[in-house]
């Protein structure tokens, strides 16, 4: 949500399929974040500093203490609502779409599929519970604890806050040729593909479906596969994989293009953003408790 001058630390690690980011901002200047999209569910809670969402066609304001929620492929964008007189501090989760529809389905009364959730939650008893389990990820734990953790969270997150009656939508159910382009792009992010070898697969013109994928996404071929291949990035960086080999493995021409694309998404270069056992060049200082400001 930040200007990228304005990120002094990412924590990135990962358990399992599940990536988890620990956000400070120093104080600064109100920034934006462009439109891009994730393959999971993105849950943030904002500690002590507010926001606003872009997303689904409409703004959302982002209270401090709340936990928003991005469903997979949606595009949205970010922004500060004001400049920030202190340090800003957010913790993340990013969770597969067959993980919330197990735990839907497994609930009595639930439908299956991927359940649909407002984008804003205000639930001060399961924001200490995310905050729990988020901790548990990043220190030693059990792995009894861990998986305890994350069910009582997914649980009481559909309980709550899942509509019964809906089911999420996907953009993936978008026309057949845009999913098919997705899945393609997804399974060869790191490839130099052509807009001709994409209409091939969609067998539609080249025109037509760089028209009818942008409209549909949000964002056109190109874009949509540098955005994949930046959230693969994320993923090895947070296994602590070198910039260089993580550059060469999401299709991206050498480090510094990496780092360019890097920080216009993800609004730190890849070098700051850290695994969590890493130690850093300059002491950040103490970590900010995990508390919410009523």
């Amino acid at each position: 949500m930040k200007s990228p001058e304005a990120v002094h630390q990412v924590r990135a690690w990962s358990y399992e399929n599940i990536l988890l980011e620990s956000y400070r901002y120093a104080p600064g200047p109100a920034g934006t974040l462009p439109r891009h999209s994730h393959e999971d569910y993105q849950f943030c809670l904002s500690l002590d500093f507010p926001g606003e969402y872009r997303y689904r066609g409409s703004s959302f304001g982002v209270p401090v203490g709340s936990l928003s929620i991005i469903h997979p492929g949606e595009m949205h964008s970010a922004r500060d609502p004001e400049d920030r007189r202190k340090a800003a501090n957010y913790r993340l989760m990013y969770l597969g779409p067959d993980l919330l529809r197990k735990t839907a389905s497994d609930l009595p009364g639930r439908t299956t599929g991927e359940p649909f959730f407002s984008p804003i939650v205000l639930d001060g008893d399961l924001i200490g519970r995310f905050l729990k389990l988020h901790a548990s990820f990043a220190e030693p734990a059990s792995e009894l604890e861990r998986g305890s953790r994350l069910i009582s969270v997914l649980t009481q997150l559909v309980l709550r806050h899942a509509d019964a009656s809906l089911r999420y939508d996907p953009p993936s159910r978008a026309p057949g040729a845009v999913k098919l382009v997705r899945e393609y792009l997804h399974d060869n992010y790191a490839q130099n593909v052509s807009l001709e070898e994409l209409a091939r697969q969609a067998n539609l013109s080249p025109y037509h479906l760089n028209r009818v994928f942008s409209r549909e996404v949000g964002l056109p071929p190109h874009r949509y596969q540098i955005a994949v291949g930046v959230g693969r990035a994320r993923e090895l960086l947070a296994r602590g994989a070198p910039i260089a080999r993580v550059a060469a493995e999401t299709g991206f021409s050498d480090q510094s293009h990496l780092t360019r694309t890097f920080k216009h998404l993800v609004q730190v270069p890849p070098g700051r953003y850290r695994p969590q056992n890493s130690k850093d060049v300059q002491d950040p200082g103490p970590e900010p408790h995990d508390t919410v400001r009523a």
